[in-house]
């Protein structure tokens, strides 16, 4: 059959068509369309309250109209961006557009990103970003329909629907960049939110969030989410593992209420509800939680002191208040823990009723226990009155890692075999403790101090003015016991012995109070406790001693090791006075009177008394001396040797670390003088008549 020549000017016009077609289409599809079609756009946005820009608009073969990079401001021209979006498509009714009658009938998101600004006014504020979008909004008049719109916001499914009435009437309140961001609660907050979410990673399923909104544009404080739920399987909070979180709330008349928030890790779980007054900026929560708080924080840098903290079991926390938009927090709630530690130092169990209220804060029912024993108090703390009662039985040795350096170095030298036992109350006009004073007891029972035991020991004590004073203090030893008073004061860190009495060994006392004087006195063995008596200040801090007096009688007898040798006493007495500087320079000086003294096992005495004998002294004498040391030399003010009634009386000096003497004296009040010179083991000892000099 012949092909007629109409038949072949219909199909070149078919072919012809076609090709336009696709050459329109290609070209809008990649060049775009221009101006004038992007400002019929902006003007379909515009009827619904909404000033936009689009960097591109084209044509897509298989979704239609599309609007690239798109820009959503405020209604200040052009100031504010309130979201942008990757792309959208379009549904027009182009025959209305045409017409310049409404013609935006929907848009369709698909696989888009959007990006939404905290805070529109403080572009500071920083931005949410959702990417993944599917939806379909539909535009009505005077109000904006979300359909079924998900996407995905900080690794989170989300999935939301809701209504925009009165879009048109929509007016961004304008506002500046706030000098303090405090002052934007709301804002703060969801950066808060933002930031707390960023610590979560979420494993396994993708965790869900969904709700419906409603919203008058025209009154945005209307906004109403209901059905609001959070859930994920499995997440980690700086990689700390939790699941089943559940988190349920809505949003309605300004008033946020958090109807539920459950979540658990391997201890327990922690479940919350509380609301938020958008309004009035009041907050109410009511939490109970067993998870392992330190764990759970220890990555957190605002928590760095949960670092320290250790969970056997699960602690159980209730707490339950209101945070006032001032800052200002009302709360009470009750704590119980078992088997947990703190810096490495395990605890058994504690227990406290607790509550604040402004600046009134209580603690009550507290009580911790350890396995050397249990500590109970209550605290209360009003504007101007403080008030504390504590009871301890705990052993403070065992706690050295939870104590400051002071208290260390404090603790450093004592042993508790047995939990001291310390009760006290106290009160003052605030938490500080120059401000409080008080009374109160202690017991101790076997322990040893600076290395020397005691089998128990009790004081009373009064707090005042930064300063403890200890009275009615008794110490019990095997071979006796000591009482006296002693005053403390923190503040400079330094004891003031004000009055000693003990039928104690003096080295163990002299090493309660100065180990130094205990070195002096360590030759000296008692077969019987003397009668001792100190007095004076020591500076804990620096070691130093100021004036520190001790004095020994006993009418027992002794010895003295001296030299290699044992000196034997019947009795006596003596009397020394200690100062020691910051450079640990020891000065010591007093007197010492013992009698029936056999010092002919000593050499240095010895071959004196060899010399003496023609002139009538003998075996046992008498001793009387009064000496200072310091540093290597021992000054010897005088040495009175009495045997009946024959005395000689020297003076002169001793070299410590060679052992040199230089003495010089006479006897029986100048007839004879006396001269001394060489070393303690080799003595040289001159007898003069006075006639002869």
């Amino acid at each position: 059959m012949p092909i007629r020549p109409i038949q072949v000017f219909k199909w070149l016009n078919l072919v012809l068509i076609t090709l336009v077609l696709c050459w329109a289409a290609y070209y809008f599809y990649h060049q775009g369309f221009g101006q004038h079609w992007r400002a019929l756009l902006a003007k379909e946005f515009y009827r619904f309250g909404l000033e936009i820009r689009v960097s591109r608009l084209t044509l897509d073969p298989f979704r239609g109209l599309v609007a690239k990079n798109l820009e959503i401001y405020g209604s200040d021209r052009r100031q504010t961006v309130l979201a942008q979006i990757s792309d959208l498509s379009l549904d027009i009714n182009y025959a209305n557009l045409f017409q310049q009658e409404p013609a935006l009938n929907a848009v369709d998101l698909r696989d888009a990103k959007i990006s939404i600004p905290i805070d529109p006014a403080y572009p500071k504020a920083g931005r949410i970003r959702v990417t993944g979008i599917q939806s379909r909004i539909y535009f009505f008049p005077g109000r904006i329909e979300v359909r079924q719109a998900s996407g995905v916001i900080f690794g989170i499914q989300l999935q939301a629907s809701g209504t925009l009435v009165n879009p048109a009437d929509f007016m961004l309140a304008k506002g500046s960049e706030p000098a303090h961001p405090e002052e934007k609660p709301q804002e703060t907050f969801v950066r808060g939110l933002i930031k707390e979410i960023e610590t979560l990673h979420f494993l396994g399923e993708p965790p869900q969030l969904g709700f419906t909104f409603q919203v008058d544009l025209a009154n945005p404080s209307s906004l109403r989410v209901q059905g609001g739920r959070l859930f994920a399987q499995t997440l980690t909070r700086m990689h700390y593992q939790l699941r089943d979180l559940d988190c349920q709330f809505a949003l309605e008349n300004q008033r946020f209420d958090l109807q539920k928030l459950f979540v658990r890790d391997a201890h327990g779980e922690l479940f919350a509800t509380g609301n938020w007054n958008l309004g009035t900026g009041e907050k109410n929560f009511q939490i109970r939680s067993g998870l392992n708080l330190g764990e759970l924080l220890a990555d957190d840098p605002r928590f760095a002191w949960a670092k320290d903290l250790k969970f056997d079991a699960p602690p159980e926390i209730e707490l339950s208040g209101v945070a006032q938009p001032d800052g200002h927090l009302r709360f009470l709630g009750k704590l119980n823990f078992e088997q947990f530690s703190v810096k490495s130092v395990k605890f058994q169990s504690m227990k406290a009723e607790f509550s604040k209220a402004g600046d009134r804060w209580m603690i009550s029912n507290a009580q911790l226990t350890h396995r050397s024993g249990t500590l109970s108090a209550d605290v209360l703390n009003l504007p101007g009155n403080f008030r504390v009662r504590v009871n301890s039985a705990l052993n403070p040795t065992e706690l050295m890692p939870l104590c400051t350096a002071r208290i260390e170095r404090a603790l450093a030298d004592w042993e508790f075999q047995t939990s001291p036992v310390i009760q006290g109350t106290f009160s003052g006009a605030a938490p500080e403790l120059a401000k409080i004073s008080g009374t109160g007891e202690v017991w101790l029972g076997k322990t040893e101090f600076r290395g020397a035991h005691l089998n128990s020991a009790s004081a009373s004590f009064h707090l005042q003015d930064n300063i403890i004073r200890c009275d009615q203090v008794q110490v019990i030893r095997d071979e006796g016991s000591g009482t006296g008073r002693f005053a403390y004061d923190l503040g400079h860190d330094q004891v003031t012995i004000e009055d000693l009495s003990a039928n104690l060994y003096p080295g163990v006392v002299a090493d309660w109070l100065d180990p130094s004087i205990g070195r002096i006195l360590q030759p000296f063995h008692f077969t019987d406790p003397p009668t001792v008596h100190a007095g004076g200040t020591i500076h804990v801090k620096t070691g130093s001693t100021n004036d520190l007096h001790f004095r020994i009688d006993t009418s027992n007898r002794f010895t003295y090791h001296f030299e290699g040798c044992e000196i034997p006493f019947g009795h006596g007495s003596a009397d020394f006075f200690v100062l020691k500087d910051n450079r640990t320079n020891l000065t010591v000086s007093g007197t010492i009177s013992v009698f029936e003294a056999k010092v002919g096992g000593s050499k240095l005495f010895a071959l004196l008394l060899n010399r003496l004998k023609p002139l009538g002294f003998r075996e046992p004498v008498d001793l009387n001396l009064r000496f200072r040391s310091d540093s290597d030399l021992l000054r010897l003010i005088y040495l009175e040797l009495v045997s009946g009634s024959h005395a000689a009386r020297l003076s002169g000096s001793l070299r410590l670390s060679g052992g040199t003497v230089d003495f010089s004296g006479n006897v029986d009040g100048g007839n004879t003088l006396v001269r001394g010179l060489g070393t303690i083991r080799d003595p040289i000892w001159q007898l003069i008549s006075a006639s002869r000099r």
